[in-house]
């Protein structure tokens, strides 16, 4: 065989096997759907927090699962979620930094009225803005 064929199977197999990166990714993207799936299933909605170029965030919390209780119309179940993939492990200091995640939750109340043109927000902690968000 000459050097050009040689580089040429080299190559192929090369890209025949994912790399590390491909896989992690595959992993998250497999993760995300099956907790997806889950939520769904277990009447839970669910929130991801990406960049905007849909890259994970650092920080411990990945996700938020959330419902009104059953039988209890004005009680929010909430859940902190750090999602893992593939062979990704768990280590103490994640259960560590997700407890303390889950105690330091800041929770507020909003009213949100929208008036045909304008969203109004009234925030708990600020008071009434008007006009903020206009439509159209």
């Amino acid at each position: 065989m000459n050097d050009r064929h040689e580089a040429a199977i080299k190559a192929w197999r090369t890209r025949r096997h994912k790399s590390a990166f491909i896989k992690a990714h595959a992993a998250a993207a497999a993760s995300k759907a099956a907790l997806e799936a889950y939520c769904t299933e277990q009447g839970w909605k669910v929130a991801f927090f990406e960049g905007a170029t849909g890259a994970p965030r650092t920080g411990i919390v990945d996700a938020v699962a959330f419902r009104i209780a059953h039988g209890k119309a004005d009680v929010l179940e909430v859940r902190l979620i750090q999602l893992k993939g593939g062979k990704a492990g768990v280590s103490g200091r994640e259960i560590a930094r997700l407890k303390q995640a889950t105690a330091q939750a800041n929770i507020k109340w909003w009213i949100a009225a929208f008036d045909g043109e304008s969203l109004h927000i009234i925030p708990e902690d600020q008071g009434p803005l008007k006009g903020r968000f206009q439509m159209g």
